[in-house]
């Protein structure tokens, strides 16, 4: 097993220096990414989980009308999101990551000013910036720059969170407990101010040259079978991939789309709802539940990496192979009593949870080619961002339905994701199995 591990990991190794042994410039285009993933993304996400318990406090709310500021959130993602995948189709990426960046900051300042239902609810619309919108522009970045390494590009990509994880939770229950719930998220503005902007101005590079995409390739000469087709490196084999309008005309498109509602409905319902579940539920701290959350973003590193590379082995059954997991580590939450059982929760949910978060580039690039990929993301993340908008608030009234348990709604849950795996698994990577059949055949 060891061995398999060392072969897996020289493998990687040798696909970021790429066959010429030179560094692409597209992996400066990841590293940037970190900053935007950490600064915005989750940093909004993390915090809001740990101020959940003392807001409904504070304010005096109801389980559900708590987590609803996610729901507002994910409703302007939604909106935000359908529209950028075509802005950055005409316009490039770094504009969507500077208006990302300008409305999650003073989201984060608004804070300050929240006293009451309906503000808390508001405080949730420019922080709608920072979810679906941000991280269609950063996947979109990298799947412009990677074709042949594509999922390991998003694997490193979206180990970003994993990082921050590691390091952040403690630190944000600490800025929670020291300066209350609504003064924290403002001090975490000056980061987006002075990190995010000048990283994006100085290091961020919308699209390759010819030059790069033959490197990309890991040849050092332009080779004219390889070459930018909307900003995407392609190579000219054939077809490749259908127009925008055949695309929608396709019922694996649409049930595809169901799937990505299912996810963010699954990924969210749980994720908005577990860290009231544990410290008002279960009577454990909030310290512990950060510290185990770090633990979780440890393991979570390598999975990303892992999920990235078996995306690129197994496309789409890979992907349902990730699904069968969350449904798993969403059961487990039945079973936990102590720390020790939260530990094996949090770990498993953390290996589980690296695959989500890069699913979506490789979904669509696979099933339906490198043509208007800005505007399927963009579609996939506007349903996806209906399924965050709709998870959180259901899973929160089910609770109370229920009689203040949430084990009903984890159960409704797993099934969910069950299905989606179940689906994700029938459904054929048609772009995909058409490379794989031109490079295999003769010339």
């Amino acid at each position: 097993m060891s061995n398999r591990f060392a072969r897996v990991f020289r493998e990687i190794q040798s696909e970021i220096k790429g066959p010429d042994g030179k560094m692409y410039y597209g992996w400066w285009n990841v590293a940037a990414v970190f900053p935007c993933v950490i600064f915005i993304f989750f940093t909004t996400n993390m915090m809001l989980q740990l101020m959940y318990p003392a807001v409904e406090n504070a304010l005096n709310l109801s389980r559900a009308e708590v987590v609803s500021i996610y729901s507002f959130k994910s409703a302007t993602a939604a909106i935000v999101a359908f529209g950028a995948g075509f802005l950055i189709d005409r316009c490039g990426v770094k504009p969507i990551l500077y208006i990302c960046a300008t409305m999650t900051g003073l989201g984060f300042i608004f804070f300050h000013f929240v006293d009451g239902k309906w503000m808390w609810w508001l405080a949730g619309i420019p922080l709608g910036f920072s979810s679906i919108p941000l991280l269609l522009a950063t996947k979109t970045l990298v799947a412009r720059w990677f074709n042949r390494r594509l999922g390991l590009a998003l694997g490193l990509a979206a180990s970003a969170t994993s990082i921050s994880g590691m390091i952040f939770p403690v630190f944000f229950a600490w800025l929670i407990e020291t300066f209350g719930w609504n003064n924290a998220l403002p001090l975490m503005s000056l980061p987006i101010l002075f990190v995010v902007f000048p990283v994006v101005y100085y290091v961020v590079k919308d699209s390759p040259t010819q030059e790069e995409v033959s490197r990309e390739f890991g040849s050092e000469a332009a080779n004219p079978r390889r070459f930018v087709k909307g900003r995407l490196i392609e190579e000219t084999q054939g077809d490749t991939g259908s127009s925008f309008s055949n695309i929608l005309r396709k019922p694996v498109f649409w049930l595809l789309c169901g799937v990505q509602f299912a996810i963010g409905f699954v990924d969210q319902g749980f994720t908005q709802n577990v860290t009231l579940f544990l410290v008002e539920d279960l009577g454990i701290t909030l310290t512990r539940v950060a510290f185990t959350v770090s633990l979780s973003f440890v393991l979570g590193f390598s999975s990303k990496i892992f999920f990235g590379w078996f995306f690129d082995r197994y496309s789409l059954k890979g992907i349902s192979v990730c699904y069968v997991m969350i449904a798993f580590y969403i059961s487990l939450a039945f079973g936990i009593q102590g720390m020790v059982t939260l530990i094996i929760f949090q770990l498993a949910r953390g290996f589980a949870h690296g695959g989500v978060l890069m699913e979506e580039p490789v979904v669509a690039k696979h099933t339906f080619g490198p043509n208007n990929l800005g505007k399927i993301l963009g579609i996939f993340s506007s349903i996806t961002a209906l399924g965050l908008m709709t998870g959180p608030i259901t899973i929160g009234w089910l609770y109370g339905q229920a009689g203040g348990t949430y084990y009903p709604a984890f159960l409704m849950l797993v099934c969910i994701m069950l299905a989606c795996a179940a689906a994700m698994f029938l459904i054929k990577p048609e772009y995909r199995l058409q490379q794989l059949a031109a490079k295999d055949s003769p010339a």
